[in-house]
């Protein structure tokens, strides 16, 4: 994303949690990692991204229990492949949080991502929230993404071709 003016005119700011953000709101972006795989998310809303390796030794069910809302961690302990499950339910919180920008200081149960077998934003009575949530395109198969956007948004998604140019891919989308 270009924004038209020199670097040194860019003021830069912190939220409350740590969110870095340009004062003048004119680009939001947010950058995750998980092992040796990295994302970037550019946008001109708010928006929040977070990848997940599904091989990470984690006990699921517990964590399920613990910090989902009560009807995903019903889905997750109905779930034929819970480990995935896992990771989509995960990743879609907290690429939510991170647009949000509280970081794991917002309870992770006080909203779902996944109702009545739709991925999406939802209050805990199921009403849809304001944000679009999307899985951008990740070229390898064991990493769940998702992302977050303030406003139902068209979301494009580009890897590194092998001439080191962005190559556009398709993202599959949930709202």
């Amino acid at each position: 994303m270009h924004l038209g003016r020199p670097r040194e005119e860019l003021v830069w700011h912190k939220a409350e949690h740590g969110k870095p953000y340009l004062a003048d709101g004119s680009c939001h972006f947010n950058l995750t990692h998980s092992e040796e795989v990295a994302a970037l998310a550019v946008g001109t809303h708010e928006l929040g991204l977070d990848i997940e390796d599904r091989r990470r030794k984690v006990d699921f069910y517990a964590l399920g229990r613990r910090f989902f809302a009560p009807p995903e961690a019903l889905e997750l302990e109905r779930s034929p492949d819970p480990r995935t499950l896992f990771f989509e339910i995960w990743t879609a919180k907290e690429a939510y949080i991170k647009a949000l920008g509280d970081g794991l200081t917002h309870p992770l149960d006080q909203f779902l991502t996944y109702h009545r077998g739709e991925w999406g934003l939802f209050d805990v009575q199921g009403h849809p929230l304001t944000w679009s949530l999307s899985r951008p395109h990740c070229p390898y198969p064991e990493i769940s993404a998702a992302l977050a956007v303030q406003v139902p948004a068209k979301t494009r998604s580009y890897e590194f071709g092998p001439a080191g140019t962005l190559e556009p891919v398709p993202v599959a989308s949930s709202r």
